[in-house]
């Protein structure tokens, strides 16, 4: 490898929609970071609040930001046309109400020079500690590991992607949730150096106005959609990780129902009865893991969910 680390170009992807509130702070994160040599591209997606105009006035003032407007297509399209603007010799993406710490780039591109990784995944400021250091993979390893627990987000953010790795790789516009996932999930099928550090790289900020906290909306059924395109990947590619795959499987529903459980009542009553079902039958296929995850099981497993339901809509 030749040149310095400060000879990569990080191309840090932003799309935006209606985020007036937290953008000035999410871009300042970009300002403030140690590593210089950067360009951050800046996607509105249709915003109707002041975040094209904020988006705007950032791009007047530094040559290496740039703004661009789109009609409202989604996240996914606004990702999308930032990897296609793309020059850099890696890809962060960062969404607009989050930041990242100072020196972000400067600790991932560093990992990624020094052991030629394709992705550089760090923690955000809400994980916990889970390991010492650094963990390298093979994309297949780092697959596996996902499967079996947590040790690192599917987001798409937290972390430092080699462009050329992306390659031909785009995030599915007609998947409205969990549409990072899917995209990482496709990458690390490609099986190449994955790096797990334990560094803090990025601020997750949890926004309790975000249409993901507001309500039910029909999107989530996506949930089903990623875990049946993932479990048919690696059916083909990964038949080792077979009994993997059906937990994922089991766990999307578990996933779904609890959601409809806590923002719904009786308006899908017979998608919850379908799930239920599923989920009774194949209780076999389920592996242990977190503590909230496991409790939910016992829940499902000893009948009780109706009775979850009833006592949350109560308490609430």
């Amino acid at each position: 490898m030749t040149g310095s680390v400060n000879d990569s170009l990080v191309s840090i992807i932003v799309p935006i929609y209606n985020a007036e509130k937290y953008l000035d702070s999410c871009i300042q994160s970009v300002l403030r970071q140690t590593y210089t040599n950067w360009e951050l591209i800046l996607i509105d997606d249709g915003s109707t609040d002041k975040s094209g105009r904020i988006a705007d006035e950032y791009g007047f003032a530094d040559e290496r930001i740039t703004v661009l407007h789109q009609k409202n297509l989604g996240v996914s399209s606004a990702r999308n046309q930032g990897i296609d603007e793309a020059t850099g010799n890696y890809i962060v993406f960062l969404d607009a109400d989050d930041e990242i710490i100072e020196d972000c780039l400067a600790k991932t591109v560093n990992i990624a020079e020094e052991t030629n990784a394709d992705i550089v995944a760090g923690r955000s400021c809400e994980d916990r500690e889970l390991f010492k250091d650094r963990i390298i993979w093979t994309g297949a390893e780092a697959l596996e590991n996902s499967l079996k627990d947590h040790l690192f987000t599917h987001s798409a953010c937290a972390k430092l992607i080699r462009r050329e790795f992306i390659g031909q790789t785009r995030f599915t516009p007609n998947i409205r949730i969990n549409e990072d996932s899917y995209f990482v999930f496709q990458l690390l099928c490609k099986q190449n150096v994955f790096v797990l550090t334990n560094d803090v790289i990025y601020f997750y900020r949890v926004n309790l106005e975000s249409s993901s906290r507001a309500g039910f909306s029909e999107k989530y059924f996506d949930i089903l959609k990623v875990s049946d395109l993932k479990y048919k990947k690696i059916e083909e590619q990964f038949p080792q990780m077979h009994d993997l795959a059906n937990n994922m499987l089991l766990k999307a529903r578990m996933n779904l129902l609890r959601i409809l459980a806590v923002r719904t009542r009786d308006e899908y009553r017979d998608v919850e009865k379908k799930l239920l079902e599923y989920i009774l039958d194949n209780k076999e296929d389920y592996i242990p893991s977190s503590k909230e995850c496991n409790q939910w099981m016992f829940i499902l497993s000893h009948h009780l969910f109706y009775v979850y339901k009833f006592a949350h809509h109560i308490v609430k």
